[in-house]
């Protein structure tokens, strides 16, 4: 119910003036505007009379949100009209924004509040789409100040305010026209002083917050009856049939979602439309130009090919208000051929993949090969619900074309959709030699021991486990690369041996038992240290990455420290200096990088790249590095007296380097200048130095063999790469991509706060997947989606039961179609989405997690980085359920083939911290069960709770996490000791995710993913080409 402005009370002779005053402003107007009708909702409701009198923080015990600058906000209770109101003042030279966000509204919104403008130091007003300070997504732009009250674009529609007056202003919202209507009255004469209807100030097919700009130095606006009202023109259901078939909408019926789009068979003549209004008193309806009542069927006739179906909600009270859902019916051709039929190539193989009609008469996909003379041999049939067909037999090197026909119940064929492809048998990829990584952990009941089986390794390949050198299996181990021996002890030690043909071959190197259940690597913590300002700062551990560093099989670690006053680059101040350091497993210190004061510490600034990029069997570490980087051999780099920092600590002036270290020693083997290039800071959307220092890094095959290293400057506007070999002791450039370069001016702002690389279009060369985009391993824009920056994106064979990989992603971008998409990575195409909910969605994650369902299941949140709702979906998008575990990493722990989800417990007293933990995801109950809580250890990068690393970095395929101790003395790299019976090679054997891995440690650090489908009832994985 609405609040009404508090009672008066009568303070002696003046009541009568009083009194006298507030029948006058009565008879006028009512005090607060009329209620909503009872379906409609009230979103925003707001009279300041449940604050005391005094100040009040905006945010803090209330709906209100501000940007910018803190306002200087009182509640005054004034004695005169007994009206409760909120003074707004903004006495900073700096930008200031207060307001409220409110569900998106997509349909009708009414608006209302009342105001007065004390000085000619008043405000602008803006309704939008997004935070309050969103003024770029606004549909309405108003300016209260200098006595004026101005619509933002044009001085026909303004009137003069008197100060000492209260306005109240009243919008109707008409979105889906993108018009409104403002009434403007003055509350002490009672006149209207304004009434127009205007078009949007900007295009917006929603709206989702107001927001006051207050003036600097000054501007004040006193302001109460806030309202938002949310005119219910939604339908609730919109049910379709059919004779003969069960028509579905694309997408499923959301009533926040208006345009959908329906294939019925060429049989089906007329559907049948039953409408649900949300507020069916409230509302009326027509299906096309029939009046229609909610939950009453309307029957529409079907033209030959296309009918466009309209269902109109419109307000009873406000008629020009209206919502038009739209569904476009495609009636089939009898016999219609399948969709989206698309090719990979493959060692003397093509695979061929579609998308099935639905024509409920279809029974089986036919492929035929297309013969010299175009005769056609058929090579395949496929039975409905499958979508893939394998073409073996074939002569790699030569084209070949097929036909993919559609048969059906009546014995007809499609016409068949052709295709061309060439098999072809890819050359083997430079890949680390690892030994067996073999670990021996205590257990009750026994010790757990895990190796690994390598991609260089016979398919047939066996183990023999020796035990303080005596065999303990009675016959070769061929079913897993694990042993659970009852007989171990904490003193026992391990080596395996392999068996090929009946034969043992060399020996593994023998370990010991583990005294914990983790391997603890101490670490050499820096000292304190102290800003140019006098800021105290201490150091902790924080992103890691992995590689063989000398070339003996085992992984070593390089560590970055991140000092305790490290920086969002939206964020101003100095920070102390960046470390890295690299570690063998034993603990062995191998040397420090400390890049100096010209690099930024913080999650955007640095990404280590570790990779033998050489083919000399020991990786390289290389990097962004700047005057005063000292190596690990303390050689200094560049100028080492150069300060190029500002008095804000940002470093937006002198030189950047790119240097390659030597990874055994930390020696700067070659540095050149840094590419992307900073060039004018205000080229990658701000002139203060956040958005133009957005790093990122990766490495790619890009010629299908060698390893080269991409670098990456900007995503949010400009987005360059730049693409690097190390060879014979030098780096070349191969090429650049560069927004900026005419052709590719549409990827601007495609690009997330990570990316990944795969070869998605089969052709063995990998690609940079950017988020909503996409570049070829040749430097060129391969696809791109438009659909704009996101937080966090997952790339692999989500869903195998469709040819290729997939990308899960969601969306930052509230104009975006989706909050949260699923993509074919080959072509950029949606093949489903999560509509858009009108949130920065943060997070999202996909694993398989629930065996009920093929493929992986995938979700995002609707709220904080916590959320636990949103929509979990299934890989073809079926929507499983509303609640939805963690969304940060998910890791393969225990013996089965689902993945299980790592997270933290976060805490913001005493301090801002997280505890790692594993949970296993209960899909009957939609509940997280706990499998191991990571006590004595810290997550990091605050709220993100992600680990140092988690990789598969020894015993079998399962995946270990590393972790930094509560006082970053040690990392500890837990390990799991549940015994599986599943064999597969070493994850870092395959090429997608010994990448991820590299990349890991960029910008919003994501879990790796293979380039095949590991999960609940996978086919075995071709074996490495290695």
């Amino acid at each position: 119910m609405y609040s009404h402005a508090k009672p008066l009370r009568a303070r002696g002779t003046k009541w009568l003036k009083i009194l006298a005053v507030l029948l006058t402003v009565s008879l006028v107007l009512p005090a607060v505007p009329p209620p909503a009708l009872a379906a409609d909702t009230v979103l925003v409701d707001e009279d300041f009379s449940s604050y005391p009198p005094g100040p009040l923080t905006a945010g803090s015990g209330n709906a209100w949100s501000k940007e910018g600058n803190t306002p200087e906000v009182t509640v005054v209770e004034d004695t005169v009209t007994g009206r409760t109101y909120a003074s707004f003042t903004n006495n900073t030279t700096g930008s200031i924004y207060v307001g409220q966000r409110f569900a998106a509204q997509s349909g009708g919104m009414i608006l209302e509040f009342d105001a007065n403008i004390p000085t000619s130091k008043g405000a602008s007003f803006y309704v939008m789409d997004g935070k309050v300070n969103a003024t770029g997504a606004a549909a309405l732009n108003y300016s209260l100040s200098s006595g004026l009250i101005t619509r933002g674009d044009s001085t026909a529609y303004q009137i003069s305010y008197d100060t000492s007056h209260w306005y109240r202003f009243k919008y109707e919202f008409n979105v889906p026209k993108q018009t409104y209507r403002t009434a403007i009255t003055d509350l002490h004469t009672g006149a209207v002083v304004a009434d127009w209807n205007e078009p949007f100030y900007s295009s917006r097919t929603r709206v989702s917050s107001f927001g006051f700009y207050l003036n600097t130095n000054g501007g004040t606006l006193h302001l109460t009856n806030v309202r938002v009202t949310s005119l219910d023109l939604s339908l609730s259901g919109l049910q379709l049939t059919a004779e003969g078939f069960t028509p579905q909408l694309v997408p499923s019926f959301d009533p926040n979602v208006e345009a959908y789009s329906l294939d019925v068979p060429h049989s089906t003549t007329q559907l049948s439309v039953t409408p649900t209004a949300g507020n069916p008193v409230g509302v009326t309806m027509k299906v096309g130009e029939t009046g229609a009542a909610s939950g009453t069927p309307v029957s529409v006739p079907l033209a030959d090919t296309v009918t466009s179906i309209a269902v109109n909600v419109a307000s009873a009270v406000y008629t020009d208000i209206s919502r038009t859902y739209t569904i476009d019916v495609t009636r089939l051709e009898p016999s219609p051929n399948l969709k989206h039929v698309s090719t990979l190539p493959d060692d003397s193989k093509v695979k061929i993949g579609w998308e099935e009609t639905v024509d409920p008469t279809y029974r089986e996909a036919r492929i035929y090969r297309v013969n010299g003379d175009r005769s056609l041999t058929l090579v395949d049939t496929v039975p409905q619900g499958t979508y893939v067909s394998t073409v073996s037999g074939l002569t790699n090197g030569t084209p070949y074309s097929f036909v993919v026909k559609g048969y059906y119940a009546d014995g007809t064929e499609s016409s068949g959709v052709t295709v061309q492809e060439t098999p072809r048998k890819l050359p083997p990829r430079q890949m680390e030699s690892l030994d067996r990584g073999l670990i021996a952990m205590k257990k009750p009941g026994g010790v757990y021991v895990g190796w690994r089986l390598l991609g260089t390794d016979p398919k047939n390949a066996a183990f023999n486990l020796y035990r303080d050198g005596v065999k303990v299996n009675s016959a070769p181990i061929t079913g897993s690369t694990n042993f659970e021996d009852k007989k171990g002890t904490g003193g026992s030690t391990y080596f395996v041996r392999t068996v090929v043909g009946g034969r043992e071959q060399n020996q593994s190197p023998t370990v010991k038992v583990w005294d914990s259940a983790y391997l603890s690597i101490p670490l050499r913590k820096p000292a304190d240290g102290v800003t140019p300002t006098g800021q105290a700062y201490s150091y902790r551990a924080n992103d890691a990455t992995t590689a063989d560093l000398d070339g003996d099989g085992a992984y070593e670690i390089i560590l970055k420290w991140d000092p305790t006053n490290s920086k969002d680059n939206s964020q101003s101040g100095y920070t102390g200096h960046t470390l890295v350091d690299a570690y063998k497993q034993d603990g062995t210190f191998l040397w420090r990088i400390d890049l100096g004061r010209n690099i930024r510490a913080g999650a955007h600034y640095l990404d280590i790249m570790a990779y033998d990029l050489d083919g000399d069997g020991k990786a390289e570490v290389t990097f962004r590095t700047a005057d005063g980087t000292v190596d690990g051999q303390g050689q200094v780099i560049g100028d080492p007296n150069a300060d190029w920092r500002n008095s804000s600590g940002y470093i937006i002036t002198g030189p950047e380097y790119h240097t390659i270290f030597d990874g055994a020693t930390g020696k700067a083997l070659a540095t050149e200048a840094y590419e992307p290039a900073r060039g004018s800071i205000s080229d990658w959307g701000d002139s203060y130095g956040n958005r133009g220092d957005r790093f990122g890094a990766a490495i790619a095959y890009l010629d299908g063999e060698r390893p080269s290293v991409i670098m990456q400057r900007g995503y949010y506007t400009r987005m360059v790469f730049v693409a690097y070999n190390w060879r014979d002791g030098k780096l070349t450039k191969l090429w650049t991509f560069d927004t900026n370069t005419p052709g590719n001016e549409s990827y601007k702002g495609q690009g997330n706060h990570q990316l990944s690389v795969a070869d998605v279009d089969g052709d063995g060369k990998d690609e940079i997947i950017t988020g909503p985009a996409a570049i070829d391993d040749n430097g060129q824009g391969l696809w791109n989606s438009g659909l704009g920056h996101g937080d966090a994106m997952h790339v692999g064979d989500l869903d195998p039961n469709r040819l290729g990989l997939e990308e899960w992603a969601v969306q930052e971008n509230t104009s975006a179609a989706y909050s949260a998409e699923m993509k074919d990575a080959k072509t950029g195409r949606v093949l489903w989405g999560q509509r858009q909910i009108g949130l920065d969605v943060g997070r999202g994650l996909s694993a398989d997690i629930d065996p009920r369902h093929p493929g992986e299941e995938v979700w995002a949140i609707d709220g904080e980085w916590n959320s636990a709702t949103g929509g979990l979906f299934t890989a073809a998008g079926e929507k499983i359920a509303s609640s939805i575990p963690s969304s940060n990493f998910a890791i393969w722990w225990d013996g089965d083939l689902s993945r299980e989800l790592l997270d933290h417990n976060f805490t913001t007293t005493p301090t801002r911290q997280g505890v790692p933990k594993i949970d296993k995801w209960d899909y009957l109950n939609n509940r997280l069960n706990n499998i191991l809580t990571l006590d004595g250890t810290l997550s990091n990068n605050d709220t993100k709770g992600t680990p140092s690393l988690q990789a598969d970095l020894f015993g079998d395929w399962r995946e270990e996490v590393m972790v930094r101790s509560v006082d970053s003395t040690e990392l500890r790299i837990y390990s799991t000791t549940d015994v599986t019976k599943h064999r597969l090679v070493t994850l870092m054997h395959d090429p997608t995710y010994r990448l991820a891995v590299a990349w890991q440690n960029t910008g919003y650090n994501q879990p790796p993913h293979p380039g095949f489908y590991l999960g609940t009832e996978m086919e075995r994985p071709e074996w490495p080409n290695l």
